[in-house]
């Protein structure tokens, strides 16, 4: 437990920094803020089951996804989303909050499209 504090919380930073870098619209900046935190969490160490940690995956993986569309870059979507799979699956079906929820919905549903294109 004690090793996914730490990184939550850097995930978390990195989180807050892609909001910043979305009121000043810089979309790449949003892309590299959650690349890093999705990068952070990716870490075999970090229990994804922390809610901190799960919260922090969730919204990055809704903010890349976001901003890569934005970007045209359809590829690394798919990329991310197909690491990413295996975790988002499993929390689909019990998310820890509304948001949560919402951003998973939506998740599965890009992933799907992505597989019929």
């Amino acid at each position: 437990m004690f090793f996914s504090i730490v990184p939550g919380l850097r995930a978390a930073r990195k989180i807050g920094l892609a909001e910043e870098r979305q009121k000043e619209g810089d979309t790449r900046g949003v892309m590299r803020a959650c690349s890093e935190a999705l990068g952070i969490l990716e870490n075999q160490r970090v229990d994804l089951e922390r809610p901190w940690c799960r919260s922090a995956a969730s919204q990055a993986l809704w903010g890349y996804c976001r901003a890569a569309i934005e970007l045209g870059l359809a590829s690394d979507v798919a990329d991310v989303l197909a690491r990413w799979r295996k975790h988002y699956l499993l929390w689909i079906n019990s998310p820890i909050s509304p948001q949560e929820a919402d951003y998973l919905k939506w998740i599965e549903q890009l992933s799907r499209r992505s597989h019929t294109t």
